[in-house]
């Protein structure tokens, strides 16, 4: 589903999505908008100014701070273009833009969240990113949030390394930590979990350098 907060001017939008198979949510209020994206269900929003009482960035930055990771598409004036990609949406065109522009941004958009929506696989290993399972040969892994989280990051670069300072700010943002020891008990974990059991290792430490997942 598409969720639409635009004004007169783009009333024919959901017209041109829904011939790509997007079921199209429209209103002209910004803090309805932000009620259908928090309530979920949401592939992509599509914001266009003006918006009510919550305005298009302010809107983005409320989302973003609801945890809403959907992308979004905002419609605005080219000087405010940086502006509302700096509170957080993903693509911002300017409001006059032809109708096949940003026709072809949502289809591109949409077929990112197809994509991250696909399982995540390295050997015999899979994670489903919207049920949140592991499995591997077959046999179900149950995860805590904190080892979903360095997994997804893991598998999401399967075959890279993937440095301590990025996992530790991916795995836990925000948090000052006077040792990142943590992280080796959360691999320890991880390895419990993943490895244990199966001939070939998949979470392998590069000294130096951090961890990667790669199969042989």
């Amino acid at each position: 589903m598409v969720a639409c907060a635009t004004p007169d001017r783009l009333s024919g939008l959901p017209e041109e999505l829904e011939p790509l198979g997007a079921r199209v949510e429209v209103t002209t209020e910004g803090l309805k908008a932000f009620d259908l994206a928090r309530a979920g269900g949401i592939e992509l929003i599509v914001l266009a100014e003006p918006l009510g009482a919550l305005a298009g960035q302010a809107l983005c930055k409320a989302l973003r701070e609801a945890n809403v990771g959907v992308p979004i598409l905002l419609l605005d004036t080219p000087e405010r273009q940086v502006a509302g990609l700096e509170a957080g949406a993903d693509v911002v065109l300017p409001l006059d833009c032809p109708a096949a522009l940003w026709k072809a941004q949502v289809q591109a958009l949409l077929r990112r969240v197809s994509l991250e929506r696909q399982p995540l696989r390295a050997g015999d290993l899979s994670l489903d990113t919207q049920t949140r399972q592991a499995m591997r040969g077959g046999k179900q892994i149950h995860l805590s949030t904190t080892e979903y989280t360095l997994l997804e990051l893991l598998l999401r670069r399967a075959g890279r390394v993937v440095s301590r300072d990025e996992i530790m700010k991916y795995v836990w943002p925000g948090e000052e930590r006077t040792s990142d020891n943590v992280l080796d008990v959360y691999i320890s974990y991880l390895r419990n979990k993943i490895d244990r059991g199966f001939a070939a290792p998949l979470v392998r430490t590069v000294r130096g350098q951090g961890y990667v997942i790669a199969v042989d």
